[in-house]
């Protein structure tokens, strides 16, 4: 007994550890692609593996739709110390879709040294002061910032693509630049010299006003300069290779189609002492729901709203209004409605649409009324339960 005991033991670990084993895709850099074009799992965690050299010290997995020029999710390795392999993994959650094709941007980084650091950060100076130097003028009364606001974002734009090709280890964020600069170049903008060109010839005024921006720019180089260190002192590494590998698909999932079960809001306005009267109610109701192939940033990226798509149904009780009149759609006998919503906390879809109706015992189609409609229904999958 104790044996048959300890094999159906052994046998439940066996499949459990069957059941928790992560699946692996393997990247060829050299081919730019996954071995063996494999389809990867959307229900399960999964592995992109690949071989670097030792001096890689950081890798970035970029997830996108295919064809999509935006990043939905991304995923890096960052070796340790201690880790002196020449191999990385990179555990990506299960985030995907069913059924959906994803373009991989792997990209491998190496450390910089502390000359080239530098190099960068001189660089990086440079191409500030010439975009400054462009900027901030003198016309002939006053030194002038051409729009702060404007040239703010610039700078914004500079320092990022400057930074385009490089992470930081320590995940330190760039911090420049900070509103601090933008107050000094507003602060510059607001400022009068008219009393330090009184009694001064034309040339001498264009001198102090060059001597003037140039120390303007200076100081604001050191400022963005000094707001860049953080960064660029942390454990830098730079863009050394990068592959794309095309249109990978996602597993399938069987096709079922969405039921919802809930309650809708209507308003039949009636006409009482030739008043118009709201009529407010709610009536459970019953429908389907076909689920739009949504690839949206917010559908991606939202931990709350998903699945946006067309409901339809009918509601489970005619529409009664204050004087008693039944309301019902011809040859359904039955309140319909239609409507476009979207999915709350994976369980819950939130419509909003409109009924068709038409008065009880008329069976023609001429006086039909049609009236908003909202609604809040449990989503259940039509044969296998809740959604996940």
């Amino acid at each position: 007994m104790k044996r048959i005991s300890s094999v159906i033991a052994s046998m439940v670990l066996f499949f459990s550890c069957l059941q928790a084993q992560e699946r692996i895709v393997k990247i060829d850099f050299e081919s730019g692609s996954f071995y063996n074009n494999p389809k990867i799992p959307f229900d399960n965690s999964f592995v992109i593996m690949g071989e670097t050299g030792k001096e890689i010290e950081f890798v970035k997995a970029n997830i996108s739709y295919e064809g999509k020029n935006y990043i939905l999710h991304s995923f890096v390795w960052n070796r340790i110390e201690q880790n002196k392999s020449e191999t990385f993994s990179i555990v990506v959650p299960p985030v995907l879709r069913s059924n959906t094709k994803y373009d991989f941007e792997i990209i491998t980084y190496r450390l910089i040294t502390p000359p080239q650091k530098e190099n960068l950060l001189k660089d990086i100076e440079d191409r500030v002061r010439f975009f400054l130097m462009n900027n901030i003028y003198f016309d002939g009364k006053n030194v002038v910032v051409n729009k702060p606001k404007d040239v703010y974002n610039k700078l914004n734009q500079i320092i990022r693509e400057s930074f385009e090709h490089f992470e930081s280890k320590n995940f330190i964020p760039i911090q420049a630049p900070s509103s601090l600069v933008l107050e000094e170049l507003k602060k510059q903008s607001d400022f009068r010299f008219d009393r330090f060109f009184k009694r001064t010839t034309r040339i001498e005024r264009d001198d102090i006003a060059n001597e003037f921006i140039s120390d303007k720019v200076e100081h604001l180089v050191a400022l963005i300069s000094s707001e860049l260190i953080p960064f660029i002192n942390s454990q830098l590494v730079q863009h050394h290779r990068q592959v794309v590998v095309k249109s990978v698909e996602t597993d399938k999932e069987p096709f079922t189609l969405p039921v919802n079960i809930g309650m809708y809001a209507w308003d039949k306005r009636v006409s009482i002492n030739n008043t118009s009267v709201h009529n407010i109610n709610f009536t459970p109701g019953v429908g389907l729901t076909i689920p739009f192939n949504n690839k949206s940033r917010l559908s991606s990226k939202t931990r709350i709203f998903d699945s946006f798509g067309f409901s339809a149904g009918v509601l489970l009780k005619p529409v009664v209004d204050d004087n008693g009149i039944e309301y019902l759609a011809p040859g359904v006998n039955l309140p319909t409605y239609t409507g476009l919503g979207f999915r709350v906390f994976k369980v819950v879809r939130f419509n909003a649409g409109v009924l068709v109706l038409g008065e009880k015992g008329n069976q023609g189609f001429d006086n039909l009324s049609i009236i908003p409609t909202a609604g809040l229904a449990l989503e259940l999958d039509l044969w296998m339960g809740i959604k996940k």
